[in-house]
């Protein structure tokens, strides 16, 4: 018996450093699955973010417009991102249910048609915040975001009454509400410039009635319209296009419209969308968005001329500087 000491004690050493061997192991393990998770941060740490749309993204106005600024601010701010396009009215709600349900923090609905929607779901998800566009907003995670319009849409006016050879300008936009603003101001700018222009308005029922609205283009240009102003999603590309064809200036909306067509478009409104997504994530970021309705416009920096066409003089250019400077310089920071 006594010969097997030295086997046992061997033995026993040998269990001892193995024991040690995995401890240190496993140690060294945890602290690098420690160091991992610490570097990643947990998932739930990461904002969701999820943007619905109306139409499609590649419309080259309202809808693209929205996708490619998200996606910028995602870059910037490294949020998850969802988008949801074309959607059916009878689809938003079931959609912003679907997301609010699985922890989306922010859900961002571009256009009026998301804001009933959002009313309806927004008590059910208090910990959701609903962003819409040109709707209401009643509930404490609510905002919608207003563009003050009639003060663009008078600058429109005046360029295009200026630029009215038959003192003939025609304005085509979707009768709905939130339009007849800037169709006021469209108004009050033609009137300015020369009170005997005939202003022209053709009205149809959706953002994406490409039909109609070319059908009105082309019922303008046989009146001898001249200078067309056109504020759809979708139509904008045919209506200008269309005019192209008769040899008529056109004025493009929200995104700069004149590579359609650059010898007749004279211009564009720009909503420029980045800002206004830049305005709502940075105030989201910081948890100074405001609830309920928020106003931006001219002096924000969200709606602004594009580069004017060679077809507009220096003369005429220089006048509508002048009055966008009139006209921002009575508004305070962001319009609330």
């Amino acid at each position: 018996m006594l010969k097997l000491k030295p086997f046992f004690a061997l033995f026993t050493a040998l269990v001892v450093g193995l024991l040690l061997l995995i401890t240190s192991q496993f140690i060294t393990s945890m602290k690098h699955l420690e160091e991992v998770m610490n570097e990643r941060g947990p998932s739930s740490d990461i904002l969701r973010v999820a943007l619905l749309l109306e139409g499609p993204t590649y419309d080259q106005g309202w809808n693209s417009s929205a996708m490619e600024s998200i996606t910028e601010m995602q870059k910037r701010f490294g949020f998850s991102l969802e988008i949801a396009n074309n959607l059916k009215p009878e689809q938003i709600m079931n959609v912003a249910q679907k997301y609010a349900a699985n922890d989306y923090d922010l859900i961002l609905g571009h256009g009026v048609i998301f804001s009933e929607p959002f009313t309806r779901v927004a008590l059910q998800y208090p910990h959701t915040r609903f962003v819409s566009f040109n709707g209401e907003a009643p509930h404490p995670n609510q905002t919608t975001i207003r563009y003050d319009m009639k003060p663009a849409g008078k600058l429109v006016g005046m360029l295009a009454a200026k630029m009215s050879r038959a003192r003939k300008v025609g304005y085509i936009l979707v009768d709905k509400p939130p339009e007849l603003a800037q169709a006021e101001g469209f108004r009050e700018g033609v009137k300015k410039v020369s009170p005997k222009t005939e202003v022209v308005i053709g009205k149809v029922s959706d953002f994406n009635d490409i039909e109609n609205a070319v059908q009105k283009t082309r019922e303008m240009i046989a009146r001898g319209v001249d200078v067309i102003y056109t504020t759809g999603d979708s139509f904008n590309l045919a209506v200008i296009t269309e005019a192209q064809r008769a040899k008529v200036y056109t004025i493009g909306y929200i995104a700069d419209q004149r590579y359609i067509a650059p010898d007749y478009v004279l211009a564009s409104l720009v909503q420029d969308v980045r800002q206004c997504y830049r305005i709502i994530l940075e105030q989201y970021m910081a948890g100074r968005l405001p609830s309920g309705k928020v106003v931006y416009g001219l002096a924000e920096g969200v709606n602004h001329f594009s580069p004017f066409g060679p077809m507009v003089p220096p003369e005429i250019r220089e006048d509508i500087e002048r009055e966008l400077q009139r006209l921002t310089s009575s508004r305070g920071s962001f319009g609330g």
